[in-house]
Parts: structure tokens; sequence; C-alpha cells
């Protein structure tokens, strides 16, 4: 009988051990769990912030790109101002040129008349 207790007690013994052992992982793998929970829920908020930031740089992307084609609009049209000035003067210097010329000539022809 004494036998029997102690394989019983040892039995007992050893039981209690496994239940301790099963207790510890079951409470490590709710701790592994809980873990890996929190670090889904910051990766999707990672994920969240990231795409915000990605919307974000691409609408200022967008309004740069918007402003940079109006700048080149504008660029353009003062370009083309200032051939029309360059074109305008240049047509006023010949303008110029030829009432000087105009001018030069009339006043040779009077003196040439009065010299005769």
């Amino acid at each position: 009988l004494t036998g029997l207790q102690r394989s019983l007690d040892e039995a007992t013994a050893e039981l209690e051990l496994r239940r301790r052992e099963v207790t510890n992982h079951q409470e490590k793998e709710q701790a592994l769990s809980q873990e890996l929970q929190t670090l889904r829920t910051r990766a999707e908020a990672a994920a969240l912030t990231h795409e915000r930031e990605a919307k974000a740089l691409r609408d200022q992307a967008a309004a740069a790109a918007k402003q940079r084609d109006g700048a080149l609009r504008e660029a353009e049209d003062a370009r083309a101002q200032l051939r029309s000035a360059l074109e305008a003067r240049a047509a006023g210097r010949r303008e110029l040129l030829e009432a000087q010329r105009e001018a030069r000539e009339s006043r040779e022809g009077r003196e040439a008349e009065r010299r005769q």
C-alpha cells in the first residue's frame, strides 16, 4: 500500500507540475497574443498615417505642378510680349530712321534750291 501511495503521490506531483507548465504556456501564449494584437494595431495605425502623408504629398505635388504650369504659361506670355515690344521698337526705329533720312533729303533739297 505504501508503494501505491508513493506512486499516487508521484503521479499527483507530476500532474501538478504538468498543470503548472500548461498554465505557464497558456499565460505566455496569451501575452504573445496580446503583444501580436498590439503590433497589428500599431502597424495599421502606421499604414493609415503613411497613406494620409502620401496623399498629402500627392496633393502638394499636384498643386506644385499646377503652379509650375501657370508659371510656364506666364513666362511664355511674357516672352511673347517681349518679342512684340522688340518688334515694335525695331519698327519704330526704322520709321525714325526713315523720317530722319526724309528730313535730311528735304533739307538738302531746299539748300540746293537756295544755292541756285
